[in-house]
């Protein structure tokens, strides 16, 4: 090597120093990575809702349980006694994906802002509730309560009212089919169950003898109208039985052998909100709500009317 280029290599000056190793050897070239030989990233993971292949609760959801109480509590309009001390919301849900979604439409993760909300849309419609009402939300998986105040779909609202030692009437007017009496008044504190049948007194398999508070004329009474007492033919002698629920002051229509369907008969509740509630399980009490219509036989109707 010429004195020149030690003297360079001395220095650190010249090619022969950048490309060079520590003992001065040339390094091998590195080759390009080619595709095959990057790193593969792993995909990022969506969020929990997406992952699951499911939507966020969206604002219409959370509005539908919002209306759905609003108009269930409609009754209450302008009240001011008897006002309902809390409220249970129950949400038939089919998985936990669903559940996830109706926990966000009602502010799961914070506390009493669903309440809040709530207060609002039934202030708006000047509909009150008394001082310091409790509110709770429940999901189910296989049916609703059969308990529940209300019930539409797969939401059910149980409405709580205050314990009162006053009980609670009620009065009955027939609307189709011919009674003895055109309305019938229930008072708790007079009697606490009321039988419904054809005939004021018939004789039971057993032997005894029923007497029917609630009395569809028979067609062999002289009184007997065969214009208006028409549906009186597919009422029961032993039809069903309402009775008094004291400890939540309601109203339970009970089905008797007559009124089941194995004996060939109908027991049915309209609800006012159009849907049809079937009281065909024996020993089984149906609640019965304002302005719920009882329908025996397929013919006869008897309207309810809380006082």
């Amino acid at each position: 090597m010429a004195f020149i280029d030690n003297l360079k290599q001395f220095f650190g000056l010249g090619s022969g120093a950048a490309s060079s190793g520590p003992d001065g050897a040339r390094p091998e070239p590195v080759p390009a990575e080619s595709p095959e030989q990057r790193p593969i990233v792993p995909p990022v993971a969506p969020p929990p809702d997406l992952a699951r292949g499911t939507m966020p609760a969206t604002p219409q959801q959370r509005e539908q349980l919002y209306r759905f109480v609003v108009d269930k509590l409609a009754a209450y309009v302008s009240e001011t006694d008897g006002l309902p001390v809390g409220l249970t919301l129950w949400i038939r849900c089919a998985s936990p994906e669903e559940e996830d979604r109706m926990g966000v439409a009602l502010y799961a993760g914070q506390p009493g802002h669903f309440k809040a909300e709530l207060s609002r849309h039934l202030a708006n419609q000047y509909i009150k509730l008394a001082p310091a009402w409790q509110f709770d939300w429940q999901f189910v998986r296989d049916a609703l309560p059969p308990d529940c105040t209300y019930q539409q779909g797969n939401l059910g609202l149980t409405v709580v009212h205050p314990q009162s030692s006053q009980p609670l009437r009620a009065r009955l007017r027939t609307l189709t089919g011919q009674t003895i009496q055109e309305t019938y008044l229930l008072d708790p504190a007079v009697q606490a169950e009321f039988r419904i049948g054809r005939g004021d007194m018939v004789q039971t398999a057993s032997g005894r003898v029923r007497t029917n508070d609630i009395a569809f004329v028979d067609s062999g009474e002289p009184h007997f109208d065969p214009q208006r007492g028409e549906p009186n033919l597919s009422v029961s002698r032993q039809h069903a039985t309402i009775r008094y629920d004291a400890a939540n002051r309601q109203y339970r229509l009970f089905a008797d052998a007559g009124g089941l369907p194995a004996n060939g008969n109908k027991t049915k509740i309209l609800r006012v909100d159009d849907t049809v509630e079937r009281a065909d399980l024996p020993g089984v009490g149906y609640r019965l709500a304002h302005a719920d219509q009882i329908e025996l036989g397929g013919e006869a109707k008897l309207l309810i009317e809380m006082l």
